[in-house]
């Protein structure tokens, strides 16, 4: 392994002193793997206690080019924090201060080495609290978090972290400071940051939002008979326009295994559903009855609600100690973590298990039934070779598993160096491409968290894409090569050049599907159309009433509040490559966010085709339409727009 050089060790001495550079090879063992089972030693381990510090650390970095990884608590699932590069640790632990609590306007400023639980702490006396509560929050950090999008829980109700960042701090890969916010006209680049697993860039600072504590809090406990009965009720209560606070769900391995650790009352049985209801005494009241009624036409086999707060506490904290559980019945448990459309979570678990009982492998399986993520966690001994080959084979099986389910590889723990490879698995040339090109724009020198996320030479194993029939102007316009505006009605834009293409031809609702609560429309449908052709079947969006398309509330940057209802998207990019992310699952941290790139993009770098976005049984909060404001540009964007479009086809 190469060494660091003098002259850097020097130059880096005067920027956070000798004391905090670590080299020897006790400090290199102990920074060379994280949760997952890669194990590689970076050159060196960098102890950062002040965020000053990050922006000329990172400029000397980039000038000797020395690859960097940023940690905190190293609780990654999936190989997102080892050095395969070499380089240097960039340790955050230290910048660990709540900076600002403002309960007037629900925010509050944090150092991304902030640990989850900590800032939940702070604000329970202040009547606030953070909803991200990610299972491993009492070590989690919430830079981690954002770097990973993990969610936990609430995400059912509340969203995951992506949803919770209103600005950042952020240092580029060369050193360059920036300031991202939502509220900025313009692509959200700092939506873009989300699930991005530290490959663009370092956090220096959030700005979080904080809630009011709800004023009531039930919590049930209600098995079921099977997997199944126990899905379509979660699916049942969704369609009664119920959101839960949380969902989860534990099989019978699970159940088996935080009983005789946790001893917290557990009932053993298939399946066991752990609900949680927040707001006011009435809403819960009638909620409480509502979800009784449904878990009784689907067999539970009892209904026990949590009476006190400790008895409360004492499930939860048996439902978080899952991970030690397992690990006292071997000595490695390998956490996997997909992602499926809910109505698809009976038929992929029943796979799943099935591929665990062919491998004669002991795994629990619990998940959070609301939106479809689970985690498969598999015991083994890590000093046989073969049977750490078996399970890493078996957990890639269950990933794809997931996809061919019309899932995503991951919810919540990333993609890392554990699964790159299966990458090509989910997405298709095209798409990797993007991811590519989105890596090179931000880091040309490969330094930020190197040879994660995508895999190597994919462009040897990954399908090309291809589009609907119906999309094929689109491509001949674009091979063309003659630059023009993308427009949907024009309303916003309300520009008279002559070079424009409007999506408005483009304008089928194609889906509404009221067992997962999504819907899939081209983007030239318009908004008031949407809205009444859900209304007509009482059914909600969160899409503010306007005259112009779906292509150009999304697209233009006036409907900020939708963004985090976007599931997934196809667009052309200007080289005329056609491109799809996501779908009908509701977390994804496979590859980065291409929604949040596109969200308020004003047609600089694709021509949005289609949006699959979620809908509700009931209404939700819609905010009004905003002013339309210019794109405004900073280095970053400059950059993307460079590599996405240098003919500068889209203007």
């Amino acid at each position: 392994m190469r060494k660091l050089s003098p002259a850097f060790l020097k130059q880096c001495a005067k920027i956070i002193g000798k004391e905090n550079i670590l080299t020897d090879d006790v400090s290199l063992a102990l920074y060379s793997y994280d949760c997952s089972l890669s194990h590689t030693k970076p050159e060196g381990v960098l102890l950062i206690r002040k965020a000053e510090w990050l922006a000329p650390l990172v400029t000397l970095l980039y000038q000797y080019k020395i690859p960097f990884v940023p940690r905190a608590s190293a609780t990654n699932h999936a190989g997102g924090c080892t050095p395969l590069n070499g380089g240097v640790i960039l340790n955050l632990t230290h910048l660990n201060h709540i900076l600002e609590i403002n309960t007037a306007q629900e925010y509050a400023w944090v150092e991304p080495g902030v640990v989850t639980a900590h800032l939940t702490e702070a604000l329970a006396s202040y009547g606030f609290f953070y909803a991200p509560d990610p299972a491993s929050s009492t070590v989690c950090t919430i830079g981690g978090n954002f770097a990973q999008n993990a969610s936990g829980a609430r995400c059912m109700k509340y969203g995951g972290t992506l949803n919770h960042v209103l600005e950042a701090d952020v240092i580029l890969p060369n050193g360059e400071p920036l300031h991202l916010s939502l509220q900025e006209p313009g692509a959200d680049l700092l939506g873009l940051l989300a699930g991005s697993e530290g490959t663009l860039g370092l956090i220096t600072r959030l700005k979080v939002k904080i809630l009011p504590l709800a004023k009531h809090i039930k919590t049930f406990l209600v098995p079921f008979p099977s997997l199944q009965e126990s899905i379509q009720a979660v699916t049942d209560l969704v369609a009664q326009g119920i959101l839960p606070r949380c969902v989860e769900a534990l099989d019978q391995s699970t159940i088996q295994a935080i009983e005789n650790f946790a001893h917290a009352g557990y009932p053993i049985a298939p399946a066991v559903l752990l609900f949680e209801l927040d707001g006011d005494e009435e809403q819960i009241n009638k909620e409480t009855q509502l979800l009784q009624d449904i878990c009784s036409r689907h067999h539970a086999l009892d209904f026990k609600m949590a009476e006190e707060e400790t008895e409360r506490e004492k499930l939860w904290k048996a439902r978080r100690s899952a991970y030690a559980a397992m690990a006292q019945l071997a000595p490695n448990v390998l956490v996997g973590d997909g992602t499926v459309p809910r109505s698809e979570l009976p038929n992929a678990l029943q796979k799943i298990r099935q591929l665990l009982d062919e491998h004669h492998l002991r795994a629990c399986l619990l998940f959070h039934a609301g939106d479809g993520n689970f985690h498969p966690q598999i015991v083994f001994n890590g000093q046989n070779k073969q049977e750490v080959i078996q399970v890493k084979n078996v957990l890639k099986q269950i990933l794809k598993t997931c996809v061919d389910c019309q899932g995503t590889l991951s919810g919540e723990h990333g993609i890392g160096v554990e699964k790159r490879s299966l990458m090509t698995y989910q997405y298709d040339k095209q798409t990797l491409d993007l991811f590519a090109c989105i890596k090179h724009a931000t880091d040309p020198d490969n330094l930020a968290n190197p040879l994660k996320i995508l895999p190597v030479h994919y462009e040897e194993e990954a399908k090309n894409a291809s589009f609907p029939a119906e999309y094929q102007v689109i491509h001949d316009t674009l091979k063309e090569e003659k630059p023009f505006r993308i427009v949907g009605t024009n309303s916003r834009l309300g520009t008279k050049e002559s070079s424009l293409f409007s999506t408005r031809r483009f304008n089928r609702i194609l889906e509404i599907d009221t067992t997962n609560y999504v819907a899939t429309a081209q983007t030239g449908v318009l908004v008031n159309d949407l809205i009444q052709t859900l209304s007509a079947q009482h059914l909600f969006c969160s899409w503010a009433p306007s005259a112009g398309t779906l292509g150009g509330a999304f697209a233009s940057g006036c409907m900020p509040a939708i963004y985090q209802h976007i599931l997934g998207v196809e667009a052309f990019l200007p080289d005329g490559s056609f491109i799809r992310y996501g779908g009908k699952f509701v977390k994804n941290a496979a590859g980065y966010p291409l929604t949040r790139l596109l969200a308020g993009s004003q047609g600089e770098w694709a021509l949005i085709t289609q949006l699959t976005f979620r809908i509700f049984a009931s209404p939700v909060p819609v905010a009004k339409e905003k002013p339309f404001k210019s794109f405004q540009w900073n280095t970053w964007s400059k950059a993307l727009k460079k590599e996405l479009d240098p003919k500068g086809i889209f203007k």
